[in-house]
């Protein structure tokens, strides 16, 4: 009667921890393919400072816009419109990368549902969710800025037209400052959810690394 207990035991013991190790193992598979998609996503770094640059030379130009005489105006605009180019370039090359990231995490499904421990689950629950969002959020903020800069193009390209009256200007000048504000939310929105990612990743590397 003794020996079968401690059998018993012995082998109930043996089930939990393998259980533990097929757990953790799933989760830290599904955090390396996180981190894997997180590596596509370091070109955005890169092509945000691009942005900068480009966002501030068109401050500049738009202030030379400003400034110039009646047989400038027109050029001007045109040069202004013709930069737009630029930036949807670097707009789409960011949505190229995401859209690696992106296909890069879906395929860490099959280890997200293989976690099998309730804490680690929970755990890799909440990190899902926050990158979940985060590809939706990024969507968001791609359409907002070729939402920005399509109103851009209208309005500078208003401009440069011989036939161009100031109540036209202001009314394209509205909607771009309708369409910002808009996309500026959105961008605080995408920020707010990278911190919360950052903190579930933390999570997880905590439990992974225990």
């Amino acid at each position: 009667m003794i020996g079968k207990k401690f059998l018993t035991l012995t082998l109930a013991t043996t089930v939990i921890l393998s259980a533990c190790g097929q757990s953790k193992e799933s989760l830290e598979a599904f955090y390396k393919k996180v981190e894997k998609a997180n590596q596509e996503e370091k070109v955005i770094v890169d092509l945000n400072e691009k942005m900068a640059k480009a966002e501030k030379e068109k401050v500049k130009k738009i202030e030379e816009l400003n400034k110039a005489k009646d047989g400038e105006f027109k050029s001007k605009a045109e040069e202004i419109t013709n930069d737009i180019k630029n930036r949807e370039k670097i707009i789409n090359d960011e949505k190229e990368a995401m859209d690696k990231s992106k296909k890069i995490y879906e395929s860490s499904k099959n280890d997200y549902k293989a976690i099998e421990d309730e804490e680690q689950s929970k755990e890799a629950a909440d990190l899902k969710k926050a990158l979940d969002e985060k590809y939706k959020v990024h969507d968001k903020v791609i359409k907002g800025y070729k939402e920005v800069l399509n109103t851009e193009e209208k309005l500078f390209s208003y401009l440069s037209d011989d036939n161009a009256t100031q109540e036209g200007a202001n009314d394209r000048s509205k909607k771009l400052a309708e369409v910002n504000k808009k996309t500026e939310k959105v961008v605080t929105e995408y920020q707010n959810n990278l911190k919360k990612v950052q903190q579930e990743k933390k999570d997880v590397s905590a439990i992974l690394n225990e």
